[in-house]
C-alpha cells in the first residue's frame, strides 16, 4: 500500500476513532462471525465498557470508496492492506484494540502482527442462526443478497472452516452472555 493512500485514509479514520489516549493493556479483540451476525453491536458494547479503540471495517471501506476507488475488488484489497499496516504501525496510546470485522480471512496476518507487537489475542465467535442472518442481510442490502447469493454460502463456509481450525476464547450467542464476556475481559485486562 502506498504511504500516501495510507496517510489519507488514516487522517479521516482518526477523526472517527474514540479513546485514543486512554491507557489499556495490550489486547486485540477479534470476531468470528458472518456479516450481519452482530459483530458491530458487540464491538460497540465492548468499546463503551472498556474504552478501547474500535476499528470498524465498514467505516474504513466508506473512506476508501469515497476517496480512493469505486471498484469494489480494489477497495477490499486496499482495506485489508490498510488494516494490516495500521496494526503494524499502530499510532495510539490505547493498546486495547477491538477489530470490528470478521477475522476469518485475516487471521494469519493479524496473529503474526499481534505476536510481534506482544498483543494478546482474544477471539469471540458469534453464533447466530442462518435464518436470522439471511433476514438481516436482506434488510441491510437486499440488492447484494439478490445479485450475489453465493456470497452468503461462502461466508458460512469460511466461518465453519475457521472454527474447525482455530479455537475461540468466547462463544457469544445472546445478550445474556454479555455478563460472562465482561467477566472474562475484566480478568484479562486487570491481571
Amino acid at each position: 500500500m502506498k504511504n500516501k493512500i495510507f496517510k489519507k485514509v488514516l487522517k479521516k479514520l482518526k477523526k472517527q476513532i474514540k479513546n485514543t489516549s486512554k491507557k489499556n493493556k495490550r489486547l486485540i479483540i477479534c470476531f468470528v462471525g458472518i456479516p450481519c451476525s452482530g459483530k458491530t453491536y458487540l464491538a460497540k458494547k465492548i468499546e463503551k465498557k472498556y474504552k478501547g479503540i474500535r476499528i470498524n471495517n465498514d467505516n474504513i471501506r466508506k473512506i476508501i470508496d469515497a476517496k480512493i476507488t469505486k471498484r469494489k475488488e480494489e477497495g477490499e484489497v486496499i482495506l485489508k492492506q490498510f488494516l494490516l499496516k495500521l496494526l503494524k504501525n499502530y499510532p495510539f496510546n490505547n493498546k486495547l484494540v477491538i477489530l470490528d470485522s470478521g477475522i476469518e480471512r485475516k487471521y494469519k496476518d493479524i496473529h503474526k502482527i499481534s505476536k510481534s507487537k506482544k498483543w494478546k489475542m482474544f477471539i469471540i465467535r458469534i453464533i447466530t442462526s442462518k435464518k436470522l442472518i439471511i433476514k438481516r442481510i436482506k434488510a441491510k442490502d437486499r440488492k447484494r443478497f439478490e445479485n450475489h447469493p453465493e456470497d452468503i454460502q461462502r461466508w458460512f463456509c469460511e466461518y465453519e472452516d475457521f472454527n474447525k481450525k482455530i479455537l475461540s476464547d468466547f462463544l457469544f450467542k445472546k445478550d445474556s452472555d454479555l455478563k460472562d464476556l465482561f467477566s472474562k475481559l475484566d480478568y484479562i485486562l486487570t491481571k
